[in-house]
């Protein structure tokens, strides 16, 4: 049956109007898969251009960092050198002790910023000529002019470096894809000289005063502090935070301290902190630069290094689960100090009650006179330092005197305890006769000195004026020939 011829066209129309719609769909198609196609590029161009600046980032994180470590203790034993010699020009001018001290001071602060200047000038400039190698269509660079500002604490003296710039990274050569990121890296100094420490007691055979309550009162403060201060003189918000860190600040805390959440890490550096009660720390990462007055208790948790952390309490000093090491610094607690087993390095420590610990370091010219009883219940060292003991010395299994140290016990002393062959001829103990066990030991070696307990009860000063700090001293900066580095720290923001 054939099909009338208007028919036929009808149908033939329909075949076009169909392959034109099949046609016009897949144009449509075709241009959004195009699109995204082109879009997905320039999203993976764009990536790659915050990955050529991630190189870029981590290439001069690492050019600082590693130029840093390799010229830190040269730079720093060349300004402590210099901090020497001006010492024993000073000394030459025959000034009274008031002048005398502030011109140690003064020299003393001068050397601190001469040793960053130093560290900037002769080293990380070059630093900024320093030429990657990288390819043509991915590449990075730093940008100029790189910043390098000083941070002082509340003291006023400079115990940072920021390193702030920005990394161009680059992809493609035809069309450039370009991201930035900013960067500030943050390299710590330990102070130069303890002299800049404040408030280190005189220790000896007088119990030494330092008024925490008066000095507390005299660093009140009104205005609350920010969120996380910096460079503030503030009120805490409050006694109890989940978290709470404070740089270049000081912080007045009217009902004291705890943290809430210990499971946070905590940062205090370069501030003051004055608490009319107690201070609990459950989660301290490290503590730099920080001076703390306290009228009651100080509880540190976890700690994880110290170094120019002066911690002064009216009642007892706590240290929790560590096992760091403390350095240049002082600690003063009217009662007792429960160290752990952290290692002291170039420290001034009063207790004035009983001190106990697993394990007991001290070094480095550490200085260290406890009223009671010292009780350690493994074993100890005393490497080039000074330890007076009021009253027992108790150690559960040894105890190495060496390197020219000293040790005045007024109490008990049991030499099965001491390790006789490491004491060298440079280290000296002394000790009442009638204290000491076992009694053959008296006078069997010349560097274990005894008096009579007789003469002790008369003026225990006897005893005591052994182990008082003295010699010439007159070329001594009071700090460690080794100072403790903390590892420098990275900011990064992305433009």
């Amino acid at each position: 049956m054939q099909l009338p011829r208007n028919e036929k066209g009808y149908a033939l129309v329909i075949v076009l109007l169909v392959i034109i719609f099949i046609m016009i769909v897949s144009t449509v198609f075709m241009r959004g898969s195009i699109s995204n196609v082109k879009q997905e590029r320039i999203v993976d161009e764009n990536n790659l251009a915050y990955t050529a600046a991630e190189m870029g980032m981590d290439y001069y994180k690492w050019l600082y960092i590693n130029k840093f470590k390799a010229v830190r203790d040269g730079v720093w034993q060349e300004k402590k050198s210099a901090f020497e010699n001006d010492i024993l020009e000073i000394k030459k001018k025959k000034l009274s002790n008031i002048l005398e001290e502030k011109e140690i001071k003064n020299a003393a602060r001068n050397r601190q910023e001469q040793m960053v200047d130093l560290l900037v000038t002769n080293h990380f400039l070059k630093l900024e000529e320093t030429k990657p190698n990288t390819t043509d269509s991915l590449n990075y660079l730093i940008q100029k002019p790189i910043v390098y500002k000083k941070v002082e604490n509340s003291d006023g003296l400079v115990v940072a470096l920021i390193v702030q710039g920005i990394v161009k990274g680059k992809y493609g050569i035809e069309v450039e894809r370009i991201k930035n990121l900013d960067f500030k890296l943050l390299f710590d100094f330990p102070l130069l000289a303890s002299v800049l420490s404040p408030d280190t007691p005189d220790l000896g055979d007088r119990t030494p005063v330092v008024n925490i309550k008066d000095t507390i009162k005299n660093n009140i403060q009104t205005k609350k502090c920010s969120d996380k201060p910096i460079n503030e003189k503030c009120l805490s918000n409050g006694s109890v935070d989940s978290h709470f860190t404070a740089l270049n600040s000081i912080v007045y805390f009217p009902n004291g301290y705890e943290k809430g959440n210990g499971n946070i890490g905590i940062d205090f550096k370069n501030t003051q902190m004055y608490s009319e009660d107690d201070i609990e720390l459950p989660n301290m990462n490290n503590m730099n630069n920080v001076t703390m007055y306290v009228n009651g208790d100080i509880e540190i948790n976890n700690i994880n290094g110290a170094n120019n952390a002066n911690l002064y309490a009216t009642e007892d000093i706590e240290f929790k689960n560590a096992s760091s090491g403390y350095s240049n610094s002082v600690l003063y607690a009217g009662k007792d100090i429960e160290g752990k087993n952290i290692e002291f390095n170039n420290m001034t420590i009063f207790v004035g009650g009983n001190y106990s610990g697993d394990k007991f370091s001290l070094s480095a010219k550490s200085y260290m006179v406890v009223e009671k009883e010292l009780e350690i219940e493994k074993s100890g060292s005393i490497l080039n330092s000074t330890l007076i003991v009021k009253g027992d010395l108790d150690i559960e299994k040894s105890l190495e005197v060496k390197n020219g140290s000293k040790v005045c016990i007024g109490g008990t002393i049991n030499f099965n305890k001491i390790n006789i062959k490491s004491l060298d001829s440079s280290s000296v103990i002394y000790f009442v006769q009638e204290k000491a066990e076992p009694k053959n030991i008296i006078g069997k070696y010349p560097n274990l000195v005894s008096i009579k307990e007789s003469e002790f009860k008369k003026n225990p000063s006897i005893l005591y004026e052994n182990c008082l700090r003295g010699g010439n001293g007159s070329s001594s900066s009071g700090s460690s020939d080794k100072p403790v580095w903390e590892p420098p720290k990275i900011d990064v923001e992305y433009n």
